[in-house]
């Protein structure tokens, strides 16, 4: 079938065969980012201290996010954590689908980019409800953007990406209980195509747009959160 999406095992021969990425120093990296770190920060209340990263490849988030919270970088792929520059202590190889830690465990647990990779996301989003003890946060491509839905067409290990709606990236938050905090379609700047020299212009399209390149949704989680 010329348009089936890859299995879980494909995907995991995919990821270990990567070799090089652009560093997550890049500006464009950056600028991707930042801005939704920004969002989401401003979109938090007080006192959210701990994240869980969950699929953090070669840590286009984790350089940024590392900065505002205590993070541990969790991905499947030890070829990816290997590029991660997060130190050895807080890089974790484990599964989103069975992750190795306590129920609670972080203030936040945040995915960007992982959910389209996987053949049940919605496995993957209760493990990331269960070990949160305030809110999950998503961030996934916007298959209701035109390109972004033609690079879901036009590259297998992307190909997850034609089924990721705004609806239906708040739908597998919901499905599991949680309740939604702030969502909108962000951003221009593709973090592995936008040129160094486009990026200054890029930025400027780093905020809610109606058809931004990507989802964000943020959740609370479906219980009292204690202390």
């Amino acid at each position: 079938m010329p348009f089936a999406r890859p299995n879980d095992d494909e995907q995991r021969r995919y990821w270990a065969g990567i070799r090089r990425r652009r560093d997550p120093s890049h500006p464009a990296v950056a600028a991707f980012a930042a801005a939704k770190l920004a969002y989401i920060r401003a979109a938090l209340p007080e006192g959210a201290a701990t994240m869980l990263e969950v699929g953090a490849g070669n840590g286009y988030f984790s350089r940024s996010f590392a900065e505002a919270f205590a993070l541990t970088a969790l991905d499947l792929s030890a070829n990816m954590l290997a590029m991660n520059p997060l130190p050895a202590a807080r890089k974790v190889q484990g599964s989103a689908e069975a992750l190795p830690f306590a129920d609670e465990a972080f203030d936040v647990v945040f995915s960007g980019n992982l959910l389209h990779h996987l053949e049940t996301p919605a496995i993957a989003v209760r493990e990331m409800a269960r070990v949160a003890r305030r809110h999950v946060v998503l961030l996934e491509p916007n298959a209701l953007n035109p390109a972004m839905l033609l690079f879901g067409l036009a590259k297998r290990a992307e190909r997850g990406v034609v089924r990721f709606s705004p609806g239906y990236l708040r739908s597998l938050g919901l499905g599991v209980g949680m309740r939604l905090r702030a969502s909108t379609s962000f951003g221009g700047v593709l973090p592995n195509r936008t040129p160094r020299v486009l990026v200054p212009v890029a930025r400027l399209l780093e905020r809610p747009l109606p058809l931004g390149l990507y989802t964000i949704a943020i959740f609370d989680v479906g219980r009292p959160v204690r202390g």
